[in-house]
């Protein structure tokens, strides 16, 4: 008599030998972080293509402020802070460049340095970004052009502050609870996102600060 398909033997896999975790390309959760940073960048992409639709609309790039006492005919961005702003925040990467290679060996003790290193950074970048503001010569209600200056540099500021609390919070649980595998994931996780806030930060500073210097006024 022929068995059943429901009483037939299954082929079973063996897993037991396979590591609960993984620190890089075969852990789940970076693949997530990385497909939520291609969402990212296209958000910013779509703010950057809005920036050049706007463009097209004025003769004069920047349009000229007329809402201030003294009306300014031209008013791009003044460099001196924001271009300490990039240094600072290129230099951040440091910190998580060393936590993340710390992280991959499980030298404890260097993460948690790294981290604190990291937060710090943070902090003083997000305390720079609030008075950066100021330098875009701009209300953010004046125009087009002033709206969407003012959300790109927020929107990148609301991802400073996300990454610098998510390694503030894995920072204090690394202190109080010491670092295990899952946690040192999270290191190396927290690090490319982190990487990518520097790195698209280059390309918006490039549009926001030098975009109005690069061609005459009156063309694009």
């Amino acid at each position: 008599m022929t068995p059943s398909p429901s009483s037939a033997p299954r082929p079973v896999i063996n897993v037991a030998r396979l590591p609960a975790s993984a620190l890089d390309h075969r852990s789940p959760i970076w693949w997530g972080n990385l497909l939520l940073l291609f969402i990212e960048t296209t958000m910013f992409a779509l703010m950057v293509a809005a920036y050049f639709y706007v463009r097209q609309n004025y003769n004069l790039w920047p349009p000229p402020q007329v809402n201030s006492p003294f009306a300014l005919l031209r008013p791009v961005p003044t460099l001196s802070l924001p271009l300490i702003s990039l240094a600072v925040l290129t230099l951040s990467a440091a910190p998580m460049i060393w936590a993340d290679r710390a992280a991959l060996h499980r030298r404890e003790g260097a993460v948690k340095i790294a981290m604190t290193l990291a937060v710090i950074f943070g902090g003083v970048l997000i305390a720079i970004r609030f008075r950066e503001f100021r330098y875009l010569n701009c209300r953010w209600d004046d125009h087009a052009y002033s709206g969407i200056i003012w959300t790109i540099t927020g929107m990148h500021l609301l991802h400073l502050i996300v990454g610098t609390a998510e390694n503030l919070l894995l920072t204090a649980w690394l202190y109080l609870h010491g670092m295990d595998e899952k946690h040192a994931r999270d290191v190396r996780v927290g690090a490319v996102y982190w990487y990518w806030i520097v790195g698209i930060w280059w390309i918006l500073f490039g549009v926001i600060f030098y975009g109005p210097r690069l061609w005459p006024q009156g063309q694009l």
